[in-house]
């Protein structure tokens, strides 16, 4: 959690960081006979995350198959102070998988409060099902330069969904606004055990990749400012996600603004649904109800002849599915949903301007007579609506 009198800039394609206090190790590397562990560190404003992958890793697994093990761990800094594990952002257990057709590795994720930046060094200590691991991580104190993040508290909520304009940094070149966004009902839970999770903050997807989604922000001069894309995704607290959205500079006389987020993707856990393969009908899923259009395609749009898809099930016989809200203006809108099979094959969503989303899936046997749907993406109206103060222009800093 970043301390009252913590500096933090905005750094591009990062997000807002500390000036100082942040940490970080290159990687280190140990090779002990045919494995090979990696072992990387950040400390920055919400605290300290640890990458551990070995390779080498005597374990078969299938392709695209993962098994969770038991990695314990323990981590001191060079003053002997036991650094204590915290729960994550993401619940990611260390476990064995097998990504493509490489071969399968290990991977650890651990997260601890901030290092104090007096601290130079980490011994990390792991034992269990991926071997004993003894590795001091040397760190490195980093400096960062930006323009300066300002506070603020404006904040909105709609349909138990918190939104929140959280630091704003201004130069003669652009406007970076952080929006912080938390659903009340899933509160501290994470993902495993949460009954609905934010997916897409004006959009349906993580990023708002098209001319559709951008947000517009209005200053107090009257101007209306359309969103640069993309916005910058950053890592925040557990159950809680954060963007810096970027604007051009504003004018020198707009002493505040304000932005409308029109919508939020919910992504909700459900039963099964079965839909048949080929189908034009009506579903109702965590009673929204969309017309849902399945069919069978020789190769997905992601693939073609001379530029096949990296997902190999892709270039052969696939299922179509196109879903299309039966009301467009609803309050909730079923929008996208989770297709079982593809857990293990994967799968291909592509959008236009206009259309609704289309999901290929691999269908190997080009004859399957159904399809199975679950953990539907809803489309939840709003607006949320956020007036915040401009702080004056950073000229020292200007980016």
């Amino acid at each position: 959690m970043p301390a009252p009198d913590d500096e933090l800039v905005f750094v591009p394609n990062l997000g807002f960081r500390l000036a100082r206090g942040g940490l970080q190790s290159p990687n280190t590397v140990v090779s002990r006979g045919a494995q090979t562990l990696t072992v990387g560190v950040t400390s920055d404003r919400d605290g300290t995350d640890i990458m551990a992958t070995i390779i080498g890793v005597d374990e078969q697994l299938e392709f695209r198959k993962s098994r969770a093990v038991d990695a314990p761990i323990t981590i001191v800094d060079d003053h002997g102070r036991v650094l204590e594990e915290r729960p994550s952002r993401y619940v990611v257990s260390s476990h064995f998988f097998r990504l493509m057709e490489g071969p399968t590795q290990f991977q650890r994720m651990v997260a601890l409060d901030r290092i104090q930046s007096d601290v130079r060094s980490l011994q990390f200590s792991m034992s269990g099902a991926a071997g004993q691991w003894e590795v001091v991580i040397p760190l490195e104190p980093v400096s960062r330069e930006g323009p300066r993040g300002h506070p603020n508290d404006a904040q909105s909520t709609e349909h138990d969904v918190e939104i929140s304009v959280t630091l704003v940094a201004r130069t003669s070149m652009l406007t970076a606004i952080e929006l912080e966004t938390y659903d009340l009902r899933r509160g501290e839970l994470p993902i495993d055990q949460a009954e609905r999770w934010i997916e897409g903050i004006g959009t349906f997807e993580h990023v708002r990749g098209l001319g559709q989604d951008l947000l517009m922000l209005r200053d107090s001069t009257g101007a209306h400012h359309l969103e640069r894309p993309h916005a910058v995704q950053d890592r925040a607290r557990r159950a809680r996600r954060r963007e810096v959205v970027l604007f051009e500079a504003m004018p020198d006389e707009a002493v505040s603004a304000s932005i409308e987020i029109p919508y939020v993707g919910i992504r909700e856990r459900s039963d099964e649904l079965k839909v048949s393969v080929p189908s034009d009908g009506e579903v109702t899923m965590n009673a929204c109800r969309a017309r849902v259009m399945t069919s069978r395609v020789d190769r997905s749009s992601d693939s073609a002849p001379g530029r096949p898809s990296p997902i190999e099930g892709l270039n052969g016989s696939c299922v179509r599915i196109v879903i299309a809200p039966i009301d467009p203006t609803a309050e909730r809108q079923l929008v996208m949903v989770g297709v079982m099979e593809s857990n293990d094959r994967g799968m291909s969503v592509s959008r236009s301007r206009a259309d609704p989303p289309v999901i290929e899936v691999p269908d190997p046997s080009g004859d399957s007579e159904f399809i199975t749907f679950k953990n539907p993406l809803i489309r939840v109206s709003g607006p949320w609506k956020l007036e915040f103060a401009l702080p004056a222009i950073d000229a020292q800093r200007a980016s």
